[in-house]
């Protein structure tokens, strides 16, 4: 096993096994900081994320769309839909033209809520945004995305050989 802690580097002199181990933990750290402010305002992660969203749209969405947007099974969004409703801040309403799909939909207490808790959350995203130039935005938004994919990609190569061999 490889004993690595990158200290105080910088991305230069850090080698590529270095380099991955600091962009996961910065990924870490930045869910550590969503995950803390979550349970600071008596929400799962996923309750978070679904009023989060829900904000971010300005509009209901169903549970499967609230599912493909955040990367959550069906079950967690479910868990979460459940306790915010126990909680009074959000229903769940027939869609129209859909026997099965039901709109997710904030109370006027969930609005409440949703503009002391996650719009702040939203603002502060905004104002760390702005203090980077715009190119420099533009960059990291390119950046996460094309590694993102790639390591999608080198992931799904990974499970489609083993599901090769195992036959």
């Amino acid at each position: 096993m490889r004993a690595f802690h990158s200290g105080g580097m910088t991305a230069n002199s850090l080698t590529l096994i270095g380099m991955v181990a600091e962009c996961n933990r910065l990924h870490k750290r930045m869910d550590a900081v969503y995950h803390g402010y979550a349970k600071q305002t008596g929400l799962s992660d996923a309750a978070f994320w679904l009023l989060y969203s829900l904000y971010e749209r300005g509009a209901p969405g169903t549970q499967k769309d609230l599912c493909n947007l955040w990367f959550f099974s069906p079950q967690t969004i479910n868990s979460a839909l459940k306790a915010l409703e126990q909680k009074g801040l959000l229903t769940l309403q027939a869609r129209p033209g859909s026997r099965k799909a039901k709109l997710v939909v904030l109370t006027g207490e969930g609005q409440t809520f949703v503009e002391r808790y996650i719009e702040p959350v939203v603002r502060a995203e905004e104002a760390s945004w702005q203090r980077m130039a715009p190119e420099e935005r533009q960059t990291l938004l390119a950046l996460t995305r094309a590694h993102t994919e790639l390591l999608e990609q080198e992931v799904n190569r990974i499970l489609s050989s083993e599901d090769g061999s195992s036959e």
